[in-house]
């Protein structure tokens, strides 16, 4: 098989088997339910066969018997009309003088020379007479028969309705109902069943992707089944303890980090009073660089108790308003894109992301390049530099928290390593994504997808 039909293959059996749980089941139910009705019908069939024929089967034969012996002990002007008084709503008669020629039209089948040779067995007068059973075209489930007399003529008769079998036909509506009212009904109760796992998977979701912060997560409600209610127990007592570890993490590192601001000024004040101006300078770029690491770290924790909500910003205005405040410190940056373009972001993180971008752009390529494109549902911003960019098999690990490249990044811009983890987990928490790679001819490119 082709690797193409192995995949069209592969595709029609996902579409055949639903991917949901209420339409697994149904699913399942409805074709236990044809099973079921397949199998009954064998059986009940083969018995309808075997217990109504016979049946209809004796009586042909008891009625045919008699009236070949009335037919045979009449006179020849008497015949025609008795076959004619003796025909009933089950056997219909015509009776044919000697010697003349007729000829009944049916043809045989399997089922009708099985009934032939039964009829024979249990009567053999009709044997004697040259019993001969058929069917016709038009009405398939009616016998049609002869039987020769011999000096007495020959009787040409029609049993309507002896091989149909409706139970058939009153099987299959009767397993439609059933099946719908099965599917419906399962479709109901699996739907009940299935609605806290649908508030799990919903919250689990949340939980993975960061797109709630502690302060919104509900605890679920315990209801359904034994194993569900377990579940939701479990995923409770897990954003408990979660909601605990962050809170502990950030206040402790919160705590410290402002503690550590005080001595941190109390030491530029007295840097200030030495008379080393060499001493006080590295002391001043000491102290610079511890504040600029303590504002990182409670920016990057910050980011996971961020209430801010999602609106509509102008993030065309924004890129070109970000790139002035650079140029006109003397920067190289530049904007490419159109003037407007109406996104759903939060406002303070989304400036914090590009800024963050444009910010490393400058720092170590020298110059930032931000082009805005509006590709289709998806807006793509570009930010490029001329620097010496980062190593292929490092891109995905720059983004990690606390990571710094010493080849590539100094640590006298000051860096440490959460700048692009911000980015990161920003721009993911908007639904978008981030890639870094490197510009053909050039240096860094980080391109940021968000949904319009």
């Amino acid at each position: 098989m082709t690797p193409l039909r192995r995949r069209i293959v592969a595709e029609r059996r996902i579409l055949l088997w639903p991917r949901g749980l209420v339409g697994r089941v149904s699913l399942v139910l409805l074709a236990a339910v044809l099973l079921v009705f397949v199998g009954s019908a064998f059986v009940y069939e083969q018995a309808e066969t075997y217990i109504v024929d016979d049946e209809r089967m004796t009586q042909l034969v008891e009625s045919l018997a008699t009236d070949v012996r009335v037919i045979r002990a009449a006179s020849p002007e008497q015949r025609q009309v008795l076959a004619v008084m003796l025909s009933t709503g089950d056997l219909t008669m015509t009776w044919h003088a000697p010697h003349t020629t007729w000829r009944s039209k049916f043809y045989e089948t399997r089922g009708t020379r099985v009934l032939c040779r039964e009829m024979v067995r249990q009567q053999a007068m009709l044997g004697a007479s040259k019993l001969r059973l058929g069917t016709t075209t038009l009405a398939p489930s009616d016998v049609v028969g002869t039987l020769d007399l011999g000096e007495a003529g020959a009787l040409a008769f029609t049993a309507p309705h002896m091989i149909a079998h409706h139970y058939v036909t009153r099987g299959l509506a009767s397993a439609g109902i059933t099946a719908l009212a099965v599917s419906l009904a399962a479709a109901m109760l699996v739907r009940a069943l299935s609605t806290p796992l649908r508030a799990l998977s919903e919250l689990a979701d949340g939980v993975a992707n960061g797109e709630d912060g502690p302060e919104r997560w509900v605890a679920i409600v315990e209801q359904g089944p034994r194993e569900v209610r377990g579940l939701a127990k479990a995923i409770n007592a897990m954003q408990e303890r979660i909601r605990h570890l962050i809170d502990d993490r950030t206040e402790a590192l919160a705590a410290v980090s402002h503690d550590l601001r005080t001595p941190l000024q109390r030491l530029r004040l007295r840097a200030g009073f030495l008379d080393d101006l060499e001493a006080q300078a590295a002391i001043e770029t000491d102290v610079t660089e511890m504040e600029a690491m303590l504002s990182g770290v409670l920016a990057f924790l910050a980011g996971e108790k961020d209430p801010e909500d999602v609106r509509s910003v102008d993030l065309g205005a924004m890129l070109a308003t970000l790139i002035d405040e650079r140029a006109d410190r003397g920067l190289d940056a530049r904007y490419e894109g159109p003037d407007r373009c109406l996104v759903r972001v939060r406002l303070l993180a989304t400036k914090r992301v590009f800024s963050n971008l444009i910010d490393n752009a400058l720092n170590y390529g020298g110059n930032a390049e931000v082009t805005l494109r509006i590709q289709g549902n998806e807006v793509r911003v570009q930010v490029v530099d001329d620097g010496p960019g980062i190593p292929d098999a490092d891109l995905e690990r720059v983004m990690t928290p606390f990571t710094r490249l010493e080849g590539s990044r100094s640590r006298s811009t000051g860096g440490i390593g959460l700048g692009l983890a911000i980015v990161k987990r920003e721009v993911e928490r908007g639904g978008g994504r981030v890639v870094l790679g490197r510009a053909p001819g050039r240096g860094l490119c980080a391109t940021v997808s968000l949904p319009r």
